[in-house]
């Protein structure tokens, strides 16, 4: 990406802020369509890197709650697609790509018929981190039959694998795929109500890593 092409958006690690997904970019945009049901993944990755390469992180998942019966997507539309979200405070200070990520698995039954619902947003971070997380290129963290990937979600689940590389924690710098996941509490309006996600400006010539319904691209 190019920094000098897009603002970024300045956030603390440690500190709680908001992000809102929607449709489009018209005010009383819905979050997905309600059959759209599956993950949400977010995802760092230093600017400079310009998203090429192992450089991904990911530092937030959220799957299917088998007490609940819910994926985390499910969730959202409750909330009209606003949750609350922090970055972990031991990552370093700098700029990155963050990219928000929505899965929908109403078609995956069969092989690569899982969708992804990414975007980015540049981001300047401030912080006293010192912790260098282990990278993973986008494309290449997903396999189509992996099993968070290839299912019938029309059929009872009794587990689920949430798909991607390890999530980050500072406890151990990466920890295994959550195969459930708690339904966090209900997530709040971004300040000022603008939208954290948005598509950046990409320079010519370059890989978009982060925008635009995709499908086979995100496979290994």
């Amino acid at each position: 990406m190019d920094a000098k092409a897009t603002k970024n958006l300045t956030l603390t690690a440690g500190v709680k802020f908001g992000i809102l997904f929607r449709e489009n970019a018209k005010e009383q945009s819905r979050f997905i369509e309600e059959a759209h049901k599956g993950p949400v993944m977010i995802y760092l990755a230093p600017l400079a890197s310009n998203g090429e390469g192992d450089v991904w992180f990911k530092i937030f998942e959220k799957g299917y709650d088998t007490k609940a019966k819910k994926f985390y997507t499910e969730e959202l539309q409750d909330t009209r697609g606003a949750m609350d979200f922090t970055i972990p405070e031991d990552i370093p200070a700098g700029e990155y790509l963050m990219r928000t990520e929505v899965v929908a698995l109403h078609q995956a039954k069969k092989k690569e018929g899982a969708e992804f619902y990414p975007n980015c947003v540049q981001i300047k971070l401030v912080s006293k981190g010192t912790a260098k997380p282990k990278g993973y290129p986008i494309p290449g963290v997903y396999k189509a039959d992996h099993p968070g990937l290839l299912v019938d979600i029309y059929d009872p689940i009794k587990s689920y694998e949430i798909p991607g590389p390890p999530l980050y924690s500072k406890e151990l710098g990466t920890t295994p795929q959550n195969q459930e996941g708690e339904i966090p509490e209900e997530g709040g309006e971004p300040e000022n109500g603008e939208p954290v996600v948005k598509k950046p400006k990409v320079p010519a010539g370059k890989k978009k890593p982060c925008n635009g319904r995709k499908k086979k691209r995100h496979f290994k």
